[in-house]
């Protein structure tokens, strides 16, 4: 039999064993997304492996918006760590001291190009907002004049923000996309009363996917991993590249992040080649590491915005003129939807 003071140590040491044990187990990374099939794809190429692969919990959530990210930092009431980020968003995010600068010595993609590897953001797919149509009612397709046409009937979506709509707008009534920016709002919101009173919806891309999978729809502007993902679902639905608008979704870690640095952890891992070579194979939204291109069957690359003869078609949207100008548009936009 040992001394108290001995079996005390044995105690204290054992005691000490399980709670690092139960810090390990407990280790967590919250990840804010939009939802529907999107999230779906990212809990198969991320969520799930990086918790096999690390032990580690992530939870996933929805609701990813600039709005949201601002005001957890300014009350001090912080709850996600990671948030997948449209490039405005991120581009508000960074100017507003909302986010951590991320840590390019945990984080390696060199495969990712420079541009999209930013102090505050990481860029890790493409996606095109694309107009879409049901086929039973357009067997031969709808352009994008036609989506702004008021003597084409029909049940209409467009994305709940202003980006995207405002572009599509312009691009439909004759705009280059050379000569896109500076958004002519005026313009554009004409463009769009003309049909006003046909748009029934003004919702995010899980939302219009829904919509369109339930036969609520006729016409949509929506992400073509969403109509995709609505069509491999069984809806008669197609869609073109015809005034498209292409963007960047971006890793970013919210201001005061409380798994910081398993935030680090997980946006490294999610940039590798095959993690996002497994996200395109799960929804079509382009990957940016340059080496995930070549674990990729080159068909999928027909349905990707950066394969040549879509981009053509389309535009890119500008973050920095949203940058500039989002709040501004934003507040109009707010105003113009709910009269």
């Amino acid at each position: 039999m040992g001394t108290i003071k001995q079996k005390t140590g044995i105690w204290l040491a054992a005691a000490a064993v399980f709670l690092l044990a139960g810090a390990a187990s407990a280790a967590e990374v919250v990840v804010a997304s939009y939802g529907g099939t999107f999230q779906d794809a990212q809990t198969k190429a991320f969520f799930e492996p990086y918790n096999k692969a690390s032990g580690v919990k992530v939870t996933a959530t929805t609701g990813s918006a600039y709005a949201k990210v601002k005001a957890m930092v300014e009350s001090g009431n912080v709850t996600w760590d990671v948030v997948s980020a449209e490039s405005s968003a991120h581009a508000n995010e960074a100017k507003d001291s909302l986010l951590e600068p991320l840590d390019y010595n945990v984080i390696k993609a060199d495969g990712v190009p420079a541009e999209l590897r930013t102090k505050y953001g990481i860029g890790y797919i493409t996606f095109g907002m694309n107009l879409s149509w049901d086929k039973a009612k357009f067997a031969n397709g709808v352009t994008p004049a036609q989506f702004f046409d008021p003597s084409v009937k029909a049940r209409r979506a467009v994305p709940l923000e202003p980006e995207y709509t405002i572009e599509f707008a312009l691009l439909a009534d004759g705009v280059k996309a050379a000569d896109l920016y500076p958004l002519d709002v005026d313009r554009a919101l004409k463009v769009i009363d003309r049909v006003k009173e046909q748009i029934v919806a003004y919702k995010g891309a899980a939302d219009t996917q829904a919509l369109i999978q339930q036969g609520e729809i006729d016409l949509a502007y929506i992400p073509n991993g969403r109509v995709n993902n609505a069509i491999k679902a069984g809806a008669n639905w197609a869609y073109g590249w015809d005034a498209s608008v292409s963007d960047t979704e971006w890793w970013v870690v919210v201001k005061g992040a409380p798994h910081k640095d398993e935030a680090m952890k997980f946006i490294n891992f999610a940039v590798q080649p095959e993690n996002q070579a497994e996200l395109t194979r799960n929804i079509p939204y382009g990957p940016t590491n340059v080496e995930a291109l070549k674990l990729l069957d080159p068909a999928v690359a027909k349905d990707l915005p950066s394969y040549p003869e879509n981009a053509k078609l389309g535009a890119i949207l500008d973050s920095k003129w949203w940058n500039d100008n989002r709040d501004a548009v934003k507040a109009r936009w707010s105003t113009y939807i709910m009269n």
